[in-house]
Parts: structure tokens; C-alpha cells; sequence
């Protein structure tokens, strides 16, 4: 009896180290995909910004042209 017990503790310790494999795994992706699109999405925001700094309209001060 004691033999069955060692053997279902043991096959419960390999199954929660899968299980926890995976959702670390899971985990770990998500925030790697998380991190890949701040990326591009600041690089794009600098490109945005980059772009139309060229296009910036003079601010007229009294009568003078």
C-alpha cells in the first residue's frame, strides 16, 4: 500500500511540473509577443513623429510676415 502511495505522489509531481511547464510557457510567449508589439508600436509612433516634424507650421508673431 505504501508503494502505491510513493508511485501516485510521484506520477502527481511529474504531471504538475507538465502542467506548470506549459503555462510557463504560455506565459512566457505571451509577454515576449506583448514586448514584440510595444516595439513596433513605438517605432512606428517615432516614424510617425519623424515624418511630420517636417511639416510644421510657422506661428506668425504681431503684423509680421
Amino acid at each position: 500500500m505504501n508503494v502505491i502511495k510513493v508511485g501516485a505522489v510521484v506520477i502527481a509531481a511529474i504531471v504538475l511540473f507538465v502542467v506548470l511547464g506549459h503555462v510557463v510557457s504560455f506565459i512566457m510567449g505571451l509577454i515576449g509577443t506583448l514586448f514584440f508589439l510595444a516595439l513596433v508600436a513605438g517605432g512606428g509612433y517615432v516614424a510617425y513623429k519623424l515624418v511630420s516634424s517636417g511639416r510644421r507650421r510657422e506661428i506668425r508673431r504681431g503684423g509680421r510676415y
